[in-house]
């Protein structure tokens, strides 16, 4: 049987249900206290797999992804950050799926190589519950030996290898989705010295996912789709993405973000029949002293669907 939601006036019996979701997935994760940092995307949205695995399987039968995202253009040695994901799904709610990213900052580089896993049940025709793993390793190189420093010492290089483990939770219809995760627990050893390089522990510092969108009917034409993303660790200040996106005809989409006393952003995407999708973002930083901190980001998307909606939702546009 195939689930089909209408977009229009969204349900006011489901309120409560939402709400009780959401208390379900803070009280889960609240028994977990330690995660390495992460990174950050503005087209997040279109991004959920790299750092909720619980999105795996809730797009499309068969969804891939890439992303490329350079930060702080014109500066020596600053972050570059490319993501590969790709998902499928059964008929009987199992979700399947691996990511890769590889992160370039300065004279470090690394490649992290993850597996993802999920299971979603449903909790109604109009709601789905999801949960999802991931695990992997990432793979690092610190080429420390071409470091110049003020007092001409010379550091050795290192290099190594460090698992990973992370979870997430994630409640969604068509028309909107509440997720929560953390997409690393383990403690990283790359910047550790040569002497304990191969140690690793968990991280004191956790750090938490929170993702929520919606979707409105404005128009036949117009459809207005506010999100936010809210990133906690304890040794860093808070994060928080507000996003304002406007779809016309299912073809064009564009919206602002602002990324609470970092940065401001502008996205842009075009959609070809509906699952296929464009999108940049630029980002200009607040205060950056003079400097041009500007960031650019490019994604692409292919959503392919093969009738597998036993346990999903139907979905015939590229929204999330």
């Amino acid at each position: 049987m195939i689930y089909k939601t209408p977009l229009k006036n969204l349900r006011i019996e489901y309120f409560y249900r939402q709400h009780f979701v959401v208390v379900i997935l803070i009280l889960l994760f609240n028994t977990i206290n330690y995660a390495q940092q992460a990174p950050h995307y503005t087209q997040y949205m279109y991004n959920m797999q790299i750092l909720n695995p619980a999105f795996v399987g809730s797009r499309a039968d068969l969804n891939i992804s890439l992303l490329s995202r350079q930060q702080w253009v014109g500066f020596e040695g600053a972050p570059r950050t490319q993501t590969f994901s790709i998902n499928a799904r059964s008929k009987d709610g199992f979700g399947y799926g691996a990511t890769v990213i590889n992160d370039k900052l300065g004279l470090t580089n690394s490649t992290n190589i993850n597996i993802d896993a999920s299971y979603t049940l449903p909790t109604s025709r109009f709601g789905r519950l999801s949960f999802g793993l991931k695990g992997g390793l990432t793979f690092f190189n610190n080429n420390l030996a071409n470091a110049i420093t003020t007092d001409n010492e010379s550091y050795a290089s290192t290099s190594g290898r460090f698992p990973n483990i992370g979870f997430g939770g994630l409640y969604y219809e068509e028309t909107f989705f509440i997720g929560l995760s953390i997409p690393n627990i383990l403690k990283s050893n790359q910047f550790k010295t040569i002497e304990n390089v191969d140690e690793n522990y968990g991280a004191s510092n956790h750090n938490y996912f929170l993702a929520t969108g919606m979707i409105f009917d404005l128009s036949q034409d117009f459809i207005f789709k506010p999100s936010t993303i809210i990133k906690y660790s304890p040794s860093l200040p808070l994060s928080i993405d507000i996003n304002s996106n406007l779809i016309y005809k299912d073809r064009f989409e564009a919206g602002l973000s602002y990324r609470y006393e970092n940065s401001v952003s502008a996205l842009f995407a075009i959609v070809f029949n509906k699952k296929y999708r464009v999108g940049y973002s630029y980002d200009y930083k607040l205060a950056s002293s003079g400097s041009n901190l500007s960031s650019h980001e490019i994604i692409l998307t292919f959503d392919f669907n093969l009738n597998r909606n036993t346990h999903w939702l139907y979905h015939n546009r590229c929204y999330f």
